[in-house]
């Protein structure tokens, strides 16, 4: 078992590394932060909507159940 993780901690490493260096060479990894940043964006925004989007669609399916209650009686 050791064995097994020293190989894939060498693998990712080593895929790291390689990673990296081709990132350098063609530029991409100097345009990261700013996808970083956009990636964090909007990440925030979609999490300051969804809770809204959420209570609202309980909300619905709630009064969707209580008519269904009413109806029956």
């Amino acid at each position: 078992m050791g064995l097994l993780n020293k190989a894939l901690t060498i693998g990712a490493a080593s895929a790291a590394v390689y990673g990296i260096r081709k990132g350098m060479q063609n530029g991409t990894l100097q345009q990261l932060p700013e996808k970083i940043s956009s990636a964090v964006t909007n990440m925030q925004s979609q999490t300051q909507v969804q809770p809204t989007n959420a209570i609202q669609s309980i909300a619905e399916q709630e009064a969707k159940n209580n008519n269904a209650h009413f109806q029956a009686w």
